[in-house]
């Protein structure tokens, strides 16, 4: 019998490894990891440390070590913020690499879910309620 979770599950893992092969093709120089937490800091806007962490949904000790390796690239600037808090920003190599993979990826998932009667827009909302739904848990 067909769980919903596990598809889901299944959908992320293809999606992942799609977004994986298209981008070591491309030598762009970014994982689909990395292309994730470079497109999340230009998303939040100088997010923290523990900002991004929160944003991918991983541990601050694995985004540290990212964090890391993107800086010694020269695709994250590290500056600090309050406290201890590390502040992150994209250098221009950062912003080059990310419009780089962005376009090698491009709109591949939402031309897939037409291709399949679905409407991209309405999924995603589903998506993000759900999601949204369950970071309050």
């Amino acid at each position: 019998m067909a769980s919903l979770a596990h598809e889901l599950h299944v959908l992320v893992a293809l999606m992942d490894r799609r977004a994986e092969t298209l981008l070591a093709r491309s030598g762009i120089g970014l994982t689909y990891r990395r292309y994730l937490a470079v497109l999340t800091v230009s998303r939040l806007d100088r997010p923290t440390q523990r900002e991004l962490a929160d944003a991918l949904g991983t541990s601050e000790a694995a985004t540290s070590r990212m964090v890391a390796g993107l800086a010694a690239d020269g695709f994250l600037e590290v500056g600090r913020a309050h406290g201890n808090r590390r502040e992150l920003a994209l250098t221009p190599e950062g912003v080059t690499r990310l419009r780089a993979s962005s376009e090698v990826l491009g709109d591949r998932f939402d031309d897939a879910v037409r291709a399949v009667g679905a409407d991209p827009d309405h999924l995603l909302h589903v998506v993000t309620t759900i999601s949204t739904a369950l970071r309050k848990d």
